[in-house]
C-alpha cells in the first residue's frame, strides 16, 4: 500500500543523496512452446526524490524502442508493452499517471511527463514486455545483460531474477564481490529460476578512465535456444548444460568453440590472393601475409565502395553486363571471409598461426569470461614481427591489433597440420610502447593583418592507434581509393567497362559524384575545425592528405591544412598584445576537486605522447614576454608534461610533449599522474605578452 511504501525507512548516510532507489526488482522469463519462444521482462522501481535535482531529472520519462534513454528504462513496441505510474506522496496518498493522457511522442522517443511531482514523493515505475518470436532456423541467441549491481543512486533492495526453461542455455554469474547466484522454486516443474539479491547498495560513483566492469559489483547473463543438436553445434556461445546454469569459461570450453568454429581453411577463395604473393617479390613470411591482406582489402572490398557510391546515386542502375560482373560483385561482407584466407595464406606459404580468443579489458578478468560475444576472435602469425589480424575495415592492418586488448589475457589455440587446433593455452597480448601511437601537430602562426586573428598552417600526423582513431575523419574515402588504385594498377574502375555510351555517362557522372562528395567532406572537415577552435572563427579553410598510412611498415596518417583564425586567441592591451599561446595545444584534461582522491585503478585506453610545435612569427617591432611560464618539466613513472620554449630569429618557438607511459595505473600512482595532467592545464592557461618596442 502507499502507507507501507512511504514508511519505509532509509539509512541515515543517504540523507543528502539526491534520490534514493527503494526498490529495484527485475525479471526475465523465456519459454518455449513449439515454433514459438515466449519471452517477458519486468521491471519495477520505487525511487524516492530527495532534492530539486532528482525532482527535475524525474519530471519526464524518456523510453524509446530498444534502446537506453533515460534513467535505464528499455522498452519495445506499444503494443508488447505495458507501463504503470504512480506517486505516492509523504502520507501515504497515491495518485496513478495517466500515461495515454501525459505521453507524447517527439523524435522517436515517447516522452511521458510526471505531473505534480514534489520532493520527498516516491516515484513507482512498473514497465512489462510480452514478446513472442517464431523460431524459424531452431537457433537464437538473445541480447546479454551486463550490468553492475549499483546505479546513480544508491539502492536499498536490488534483485535480477531469470526464469529459463529446461531446453534452454544458461550463462549467468556474479563478479567482483557481488552476491552469489542462488537458485529459487518455480511454479512449473520444466522451469528453473536464478536470482541475484542485494540489500544497501551504495551508488556508482563515476570516474574518469574507469571500468565499472572490472571494478564494481557485476552481474553477466546470457539465455539462447538451440531446438537441435546441429544447431547447437552452430551456437555461437560457450555453451553449458541444457537448462543448468553456466557460471565459468574454461580452456576445454575455448577448445569446443574452436572446434566447432574453425575447420579447415576454404582454399578456393584465396587462389587469386596466393597468385599474387608468388608473383610478387615478397621475402619474408611477415611481407607475405601483409601483401596478401593489402590485396584483400582492396580487391575484395575497397574497389566495390565507386559501384555502391554510384548505385546509390542512381548512376547505374539494374543489372551490370556479363563481362563487368566482377566489378560490381564479390566484396566481402565480414572478417570471417579475411580470416580464412589468411589461413589459406599462411598454409599456402607454411606461416605458423594461432587462433586467439580475448576479452576485452573493459569486460574484466580472463577468468571473468563468460558471454561469447564478449571474446573477441582473430588470428597471431609467429612471424618476426608477431602479425595479427582482429577487425574487419577499408583500413585492415596486420601491425596492431585494438587497443581495448592490449595487457588482456588471451586464450592461444595451436594450428597443427593446417586443420587441428591440438591444444590451448593462455598468453598476455602485449602493450604498445607510448612512443608507438605518437599524435603530432606542428603550426606555423602568423599575426593577421588587423592584428585581430592567426593566418595558420597546421601539419597533423599520427601513428599507431591514434592512426585508427583519425583516419575516418582525417581522410575521404576519394584519398585512399586513388592510393588503392596507384598501387593496383591492372585494375580498372567500374566505368571503364560497358558500351561506349555507357563509359561516356559513367564517367562524367561519377566524376561530378565524387566533386561533390569531396566538397561535402571538405565542409564538415572546416565544421569540425571550427568547433576545434570554439574561441575563433575558422576561414579560408584547405585540407590536403600527405599520406594515408594505409601502406607500409607503420606509416604515420599525414594531412596538412591551412586556415585563418579570426577574433580568437589575441587581444589587444593597449600597444602591446597578449596571445594564448597555450592554447593551441588543444584541451587538456582539468581535475575537479573530487577527482583528487582515487581509490580505483586508472584504466587507459593505450599509452601514448602527444607532441604540438608552435611556431609564432614575431611581428616587426614586437618582443616576447613570459617566457618563464612556457619552460616547465614534469616527469615521473606514470607519464611526463615536458615544455620549452626559445626564441630563434623573430619567431618564438615553443615545443610540448605530454606522455601516457602505461594503459593501466594502480590507485596509489593516481597522484603522481596528477601532477603532470594540472602541469599540462596549467600550461593550456599560458599566455605571452607581444610588447610593442
Amino acid at each position: 500500500t502507499g502507507s507501507q511504501i512511504s514508511a519505509m525507512e532509509i539509512p541515515v548516510k543517504w540523507n543528502e543523496e539526491s534520490a534514493v532507489i527503494l526498490k529495484d526488482h527485475r525479471y526475465i522469463q523465456y519459454i518455449n512452446s513449439g515454433k514459438v519462444v515466449y519471452f517477458k521482462s519486468n521491471k519495477h522501481q520505487l525511487i524516492k526524490i530527495q532534492d530539486q535535482a532528482s525532482l527535475e531529472g524525474f519530471s519526464e520519462i524518456s523510453l524509446s524502442k530498444d534502446s537506453k534513454i533515460s534513467f535505464g528504462w528499455t522498452t519495445t513496441s506499444r503494443k508488447e508493452t505495458t507501463i504503470g505510474i504512480r506517486i505516492i506522496k509523504s502520507d501515504g496518498t497515491v495518485s496513478v499517471v495517466n500515461v495515454e493522457k501525459e505521453e507524447v511522442e517527439e523524435d522517436d522517443k515517447r516522452k511521458i511527463a510526471i505531473p505534480n511531482l514534489e520532493i520527498g514523493d516516491i516515484i513507482d515505475i512498473y514497465i512489462q514486455t510480452d514478446r513472442k518470436e517464431r523460431d524459424f532456423d531452431g537457433l537464437d541467441i538473445y541480447p546479454a545483460v551486463e550490468t553492475t549491481i549499483k546505479d546513480n543512486y544508491p539502492i536499498l533492495d536490488y534483485r535480477i531474477a531469470v526464469e529459463v526453461e529446461n531446453d534452454f542455455f544458461l550463462n549467468m554469474n556474479t563478479y567482483n564481490g557481488a552476491p552469489a547466484v542462488k537458485e529459487e522454486e518455480t511454479e512449473r516443474s520444466a522451469t528453473k529460476m536464478y536470482v541475484v539479491e542485494a540489500q544497501n547498495v551504495d551508488k556508482l560513483e563515476t570516474n574518469r578512465w574507469y571500468f565499472p566492469l572490472v571494478e564494481e559489483p557485476s552481474v553477466k547473463l546470457q539465455v539462447a535456444f538451440a531446438r537441435k543438436r546441429s544447431n547447437e553445434y552452430a551456437a555461437q556461445i560457450f555453451k553449458g548444460e541444457d537448462g543448468e546454469r553456466k557460471a565459468t569459461v574454461d580452456k576445454a570450453d575455448v577448445l569446443d568453440y574452436f572446434d566447432r568454429k574453425f575447420n579447415r581453411a576454404y582454399s578456393y577463395s584465396a587462389k587469386e590472393v596466393i597468385a599474387y604473393i608468388k608473383k610478387g617479390k615478397f621475402n619474408t613470411k611477415a611481407d607475405k601475409l601483409k601483401a596478401g591482406l593489402d590485396y584483400i582489402r582492396f580487391n575484395r572490398y575497397t574497389r566495390f565502395f565507386e559501384p555502391i557510391f554510384a548505385y546509390q546515386a542512381d548512376i547505374v542502375a539494374g543489372t551490370p553486363r556479363t563481362k563487368c560482373y566482377n566489378l560490381y560483385f564479390g566484396i566481402y561482407e565480414n572478417d570471417a571471409q579475411v580470416v580464412n584466407d589468411l589461413r589459406a595464406i599462411s598454409e599456402e606459404f607454411d606461416i605458423d598461426y594461432d587462433i586467439v580468443l580475448v576479452q576485452p579489458r573493459y569486460d574484466g578478468e580472463l577468468d571473468d569470461l563468460l558471454i561469447k560475444s564478449n571474446a573477441r576472435v582473430g588470428l597471431k602469425f609467429n612471424t618476426q614481427p608477431e602479425l595479427f589480424f582482429f577487425d574487419f575495415s577499408e583500413n585492415m592492418t596486420l601491425e596492431r591489433f585494438p587497443e581495448q586488448l592490449e595487457g588482456a589475457e588471451a586464450y592461444i589455440g595451436s594450428v597443427v597440420k593446417k586443420k587441428k587446433i591440438s591444444s590451448v593455452t593462455r598468453t598476455t597480448l602485449r602493450s604498445t610502447a607510448a612512443n608507438e601511437n605518437v599524435y603530432q601537430e606542428k603550426i606555423s602562426l602568423s599575426l593577421s593583418d588587423d592584428n585581430k586573428g592567426f593566418k595558420m598552417d597546421r601539419e597533423l600526423s599520427a601513428t599507431g592507434h591514434f592512426e585508427r582513431e583519425y583516419i575516418f575523419s582525417w581522410i575521404h574515402w576519394t584519398d585512399f581509393l586513388k592510393e588503392d588504385y596507384s598501387i593496383y594498377k591492372d585494375q580498372v574502375h567500374f566505368y571503364e567497362c560497358g558500351s561506349k555510351k555507357e563509359l561516356l555517362r559513367y564517367a562524367e557522372q561519377f566524376t561530378a559524384l565524387e566533386d561533390k562528395k569531396i566538397e561535402e567532406f571538405r565542409e564538415r572537415r572546416e565544421k569540425s575545425t571550427d568547433r576545434e577552435w570554439d574561441a575563433a572563427t575558422v576561414k579560408d579553410y584547405t585540407s590536403t592528405v600527405i599520406e594515408t598510412g594505409r601502406y607500409g611498415d607503420n606509416s604515420p596518417l599525414i594531412v596538412k591544412e591551412t586556415m585563418t583564425l579570426k577574433d580568437g586567441y589575441i587581444k589587444k592591451a593597449g600597444k602591446n598584445l597578449i596571445i594564448e599561446i597555450g592554447k593551441f595545444i588543444g584541451g587538456q584534461v582539468e581535475l575537479e576537486k573530487k577527482e583528487r582522491e582515487r581509490t580505483v585503478d586508472v584504466y587507459l585506453d593505450h599509452a601514448k605522447t602527444y607532441i604540438y610545435e608552435i611556431n609564432l612569427e614575431i611581428p616587426a617591432g614586437y618582443t616576447v614576454k613570459g617566457m618563464d611560464a612556457l619552460n616547465n618539466s614534469v616527469d615521473n613513472a606514470t607519464g611526463n608534461f615536458i615544455t620549452t620554449a626559445v626564441i630563434d630569429g623573430n619567431v618564438l618557438k615553443v615545443r610540448t610533449i605530454k606522455t601516457y607511459k602505461s594503459n593501466y595505473l594502480k590507485s596509489e600512482q593516481w597522484n603522481d599522474m596528477a601532477l603532470w595532467l594540472d602541469a599540462a592545464f596549467a600550461f593550456n592557461q599560458a599566455k605571452v605578452l607581444l610588447e610593442k618596442s
